[in-house]
């Protein structure tokens, strides 16, 4: 491929000072959720005073304001202004124009035009005896196919052209039938020609690009080795964490340990490539800004209280951040990565090089092995199946797991996909590890007629669930079973639970939650059963 064309390349005043090449690589960039700090450094060898260094191939979507240079005497981590400073820094764009840069179907159209025009087409106008300038006047003379086949219907035509044969003696004659076919040959190959030509056209395409240096000016006192520092924020980068949990059973019987781990997952498509950089990844959102929200009027009425009380049901999760803690408050806006409301700073555990390709690239950030606490577990309302639940504790990381999703695997293989909120260093998080395929589970559900009280403005209505559970496999199941009952928060609707209809008399908790704890043997079976009552004033409407 042939060096591109720069064109429009905006040349300041002419200066005295010929740039010097500074190769500057990429050693640190700081990833954030939309963008990336860049950070390039290296040292060189400067003569006392002004020096002009001239980096090339740097981002050219870079933020001209956010570019910023420093240079500090080779091995120490400050300077002195009066012996060295940076006079100067600025950035240069350029257009480049890559000639050569073409489609893969231009260049096979190329390819197959090539040996066309030599090749072909002179063969054929050689075994057809004449010349391009006899061919056009022959067409000028009316040598048409439909003129042809009148000139070979004529008497005595086939003997004035053996005459014409012999008095040249240079061409052999040749028959109109014959040369009628390489004239179609000819006008063939010339449509082929045309064709190519065409196709050529229409996917050859000058490529342009933006090329960008950086030129900084910098005035040392005394001649030395120095270090300069350039950085400048880009955009077109972000980042994701992304996890991985592998279940391994190291004793069998025995509960088995977790191996997990944490990646950032890198896109970045900024026009420079970073090789073997130092990846800093941040949850600092420099996007949102500082603005204060908007305040907005609450305007109050006042109304006659309604007679009727309407009643809706409603379904409400209990949050909580990780296992038994306290309830987290969740923002309106859903934020790209949740850090729990604290900026946090993870560095890569290796260099990684992350080309500009717009492709993930996934960056390993930690890794430990945690204890585990396994079960399992049925809510049957949710899902009619026995799930797999690992419980842990995150004191082997040593840093908190952000919130994303995570890869499952178990047996040696991927067995799914779940996902994690924010867990904080020393807190207990639960992993679901899908349906156990041993153990099939039937609920049904039924309710009873409303009966009104005599002499009563009170209805009530029985309510009754039915749980049963078999196990297909030889290997016995403890299973955590878990159902629910409406909570009212009303004195004119009461819900009681039915002690007698309810297997072993359970109470639900302030939730609601109603639990059992089955042992299903091998090839077993079990039944649960969950009565309740609704009560409700004549007054109570929607339920």
């Amino acid at each position: 491929m042939s060096e591109p064309t720069v064109i429009d390349k905006h040349e300041p005043a002419t200066s005295p000072i010929a740039p010097v090449e500074f190769k500057a690589p990429i050693v640190e960039v700081t990833v954030l959720e939309d963008r990336a700090h860049v950070v390039r450094r290296a040292s060189l060898e400067l003569r006392a005073g002004l020096t002009r260094l001239r980096i090339a191939g740097v981002a050219p979507v870079m933020a001209d304001k956010t570019l910023c240079a420093a240079i500090v005497p080779h091995g120490q981590k400050s300077g002195d202004g009066a012996r060295e400073r940076v006079s100067d820094v600025r950035v240069r764009r350029s257009k480049l124009v890559l000639g050569d840069d073409k489609p893969e179907r231009a260049r096979a159209a190329a390819r197959a035009r090539a040996p066309v025009p030599k090749a072909s087409r002179a063969a054929v106008r050689a075994r057809a005896g004449a010349a391009p300038r006899d061919r056009a006047v022959r067409g000028r003379r009316g040598h048409r196919p439909g003129h042809r086949r009148r000139r070979l219907l004529r008497p005595g035509r086939a003997g004035e052209v053996g005459r014409g044969a012999r008095a040249g003696g240079r061409t052999r004659a040749r028959g109109p039938a014959e040369r009628l076919e390489l004239d179609f040959e000819i006008t063939e190959v010339e449509h082929e020609i045309k064709r190519l030509n065409q196709r050529i056209g229409a996917t050859s395409q000058v490529s342009d690009a933006i090329a960008a240096e950086v030129v900084v000016e910098v005035w040392v006192g005394a001649a030395g080795v120095y270090g300069v520092q350039v950085d400048y924020v880009v955009p077109g980068a972000c980042w994701r964490p992304y996890h991985r949990a592998q279940l391994v059973e190291l004793v069998k019987g025995a509960d088995p340990v977790l191996h997990f781990s944490s990646e950032g997952c890198v896109w970045q498509n900024t026009g420079e490539d970073w090789s073997d950089v130092q990846l800093i990844f941040s949850t600092e959102r420099p996007s949102l800004g500082t603005e204060p929200p908007q305040l907005g009027s609450d305007v109050l009425f006042v109304q006659r209280k309604s007679e009727v009380i309407v009643v809706e049901a409603r379904e409400q999760e209990v949050q909580t951040t990780g296992l038994g803690a306290a309830p987290k408050q969740r923002s309106q806006d859903l934020p790209g990565i949740d850090d729990g409301g604290e900026v946090l700073t993870l560095r890569a555990a290796a260099r990684a090089s992350v080309p500009s390709d717009g492709r993930p690239y996934r960056v390993p950030l930690m890794s430990g092995t945690l204890k585990t606490t396994s079960e399992h577990v049925l809510m049957a309302e949710l899902a009619e199946a026995v799930v797999l639940k690992t419980t842990h504790v995150n004191d082997r990381l040593h840093q908190p797991i952000l919130a994303g999703p995570v890869d499952l695997i178990k047996n040696g293989g991927f067995v799914g996909r779940t996902s994690v909120l924010f867990i904080a260093p020393h807190e207990n998080f639960a992993i679901g590890w899908g349906p156990d395929g041993a153990v099939r589970v039937q609920r049904t559900v039924t309710q009873a007629r409303e009966e009104r009280a005599m002499l009563s403005g009170w209805t009530s209505q029985i309510h009754k669930i039915e749980v049963k559970l078999s196990n297909l496999g030889p290997e016995p199941r403890t299973v955590q079973v878990s159902e629910r009952v409406p909570v009212s928060e009303l004195e004119k609707v009461k819900i009681e639970v039915d002690a007698a209809t309810t297997s072993d008399r359970a109470r639900p908790d302030s939730n609601g939650m109603v639990r059992w704890k089955v042992e299903l043997p091998g090839y077993g079976r079990a039944s649960l059963s969950l009565g309740y009552v609704v009560r409700k004033h004549g007054d109570v409407v929607g339920i």
